[in-house]
């Protein structure tokens, strides 16, 4: 269990930055390779160290992430087949569909294929990924900036208000949540002007977390 998560967070913000300082590299080597798969697996992990041990807005591991999804088209590939998984799935597929923060973390940790590209002419750099569980039915891709963009997120989060029981059932909200609100803005990214709205505009804002609680 996470005791400080201000480490943990610099670490995450640290991953992010390196992501998005490689994903603009025109060349990779096998290095590189190596380094962007340690840090999306340590980023990943971390997002879901800091959500089961409480240090994040009760709403984050609920938000929804965008990706693309990919179908299969063939056979359902083995174990060494990861490496050519372009041949099994329908790859100029343009469906989108969204997965929640914690359903993301868990595709990734438990990932089957892994596989990343940079930058080129054909489009932004991109990760291609599927668990165990779904290879049989599809394919995903994700941009470099997407994951980048929730590390760096995730990185900055500040918890600004809990209320309820100390246990499963506390209500946290974090600086990121006000702003999407609309109950405070940046000033700047990541702090915000306002920290304090009424009970009332919290209750208005959250109610599936907030109302009919006694504040704590």
């Amino acid at each position: 269990m996470i005791a400080d998560s201000v480490p943990w967070r610099e670490e995450l913000l640290r991953v992010a930055t390196a992501l998005e300082r490689r994903a603009v590299l025109k060349r990779w080597t096998t290095r590189t390779g190596f380094l962007v798969e340690r840090d999306l697996m340590v980023g990943m992990f971390t997002v879901r160290r800091l959500v089961e041990s409480a240090k994040t807005s009760s709403l984050l591991p609920r938000e929804r992430v965008s990706l693309g999804i990919h179908p299969l088209t063939g056979r359902v590939p083995g174990i060494y087949d990861r490496w050519s998984y372009w041949e099994y799935y329908d790859m100029d597929s343009k469906r989108q569909t969204e997965l929640t923060v914690r359903q993301l973390v868990s595709l990734f940790i438990h990932s089957f294929v892994l596989e990343f590209h940079p930058q080129s002419e054909d489009g932004p750099a991109t990760i291609w990924v599927v668990s165990e569980r779904d290879r049989h039915k599809w394919l995903y891709s994700i941009p470099f900036a997407r994951v980048a963009e929730l590390f760096r997120r995730v990185g900055d989060e500040g918890v600004v208000h809990m209320e309820g029981p100390y246990d499963e059932t506390l209500t946290r909200l974090s600086q990121h949540d006000y702003v999407d609100a609309g109950l405070a803005q940046y000033d700047p990214y990541p702090f915000v002007e306002n920290r304090t709205p009424s009970r009332d505009q919290l209750a208005a804002a959250f109610p599936s977390l907030v109302s009919g609680r006694k504040q704590h």
